[in-house]
């Protein structure tokens, strides 16, 4: 049985050096909460209209799921968070895990006794399941510490993948991909040519660009208020 498992944020570029203008940008924690997977990122996407930049935006997942042969019968799960990538209904029976992601998820602080987002293929490796990730092309393998089990990981180079895959599973992973680009989540689901099983809920989540556009527009004019008095001063 083998597994395709893709997380959205890898779909999500953020900067890679710490040289880039943008990099204090992304300087974003990520936790699992309701804080981090809704309110924070108004804060972060003020962040970035207030300079007058656009938000980052997900971007090459158009006509990803062609780029894989699926056997009869494979079915898609999906989660918000990757965690679930190792429930019961997803993990039976499983022997390879081809994982599209970010993240190696295979490691980076001490285990707990259940799965958890980043560490959940540990888990695959102790049933004896053969590993592998395929990062996006923005991000480099070498930024990432090494993985607590044998992983080969390489950089994804497009193209067909090889084999047939019997089952799928989908993240959004909502503390490391923001709101205002739920609506390509969805449609990247949408797009999938698989029966589709949640194991969560999965909503959209509420984000009103419009209000953060007019308070962008209420600060700068009271920046220009203020300059205007400081100057008749």
């Amino acid at each position: 049985m083998r597994l395709l498992a893709v997380d959205f944020d890898f779909f999500f570029p953020v900067p890679q050096s710490p040289q880039d203008p943008q990099a204090d940008l992304f300087a974003w924690a990520h936790f699992e909460t309701p804080y981090y997977l809704g309110e924070v990122w108004e804060r972060r996407a003020l962040a970035f209209l207030l300079r007058g930049l656009s938000l980052p935006r997900a971007r090459g997942w158009e006509g990803f799921w062609e780029r894989f042969a699926f056997a009869p019968g494979a079915v898609l799960y999906y989660a918000d968070s990757n965690a679930l990538a190792f429930h019961p209904e997803v993990r039976e029976g499983v022997e390879e895990v081809v994982l599209f992601d970010a993240h190696h998820d295979a490691g980076y602080r001490p285990l707990g006794e259940e799965p958890a987002c980043d560490d959940w293929m540990v888990f695959y490796a102790r049933q004896g399941a053969r590993l592998r990730v395929v990062y996006p092309p923005w991000r480099d393998p070498r930024g990432e510490p090494e993985p607590w089990v044998p992983l080969p990981r390489v950089q994804d180079t497009g193209g067909k993948v090889a084999g047939l895959f019997h089952r799928v599973f989908l993240c959004r992973s909502g503390a490391w991909v923001p709101p205002w680009a739920d609506p390509d989540f969805f449609a990247f689901l949408e797009q999938a040519p698989l029966p589709k099983r949640p194991l969560e809920e999965v909503l959209p989540r509420p984000f009103h660009l419009e209000t953060l556009q007019a308070r962008v527009r209420e600060e700068r004019l009271g920046l220009w208020i203020m300059d205007a008095l400081r100057g008749s001063g």
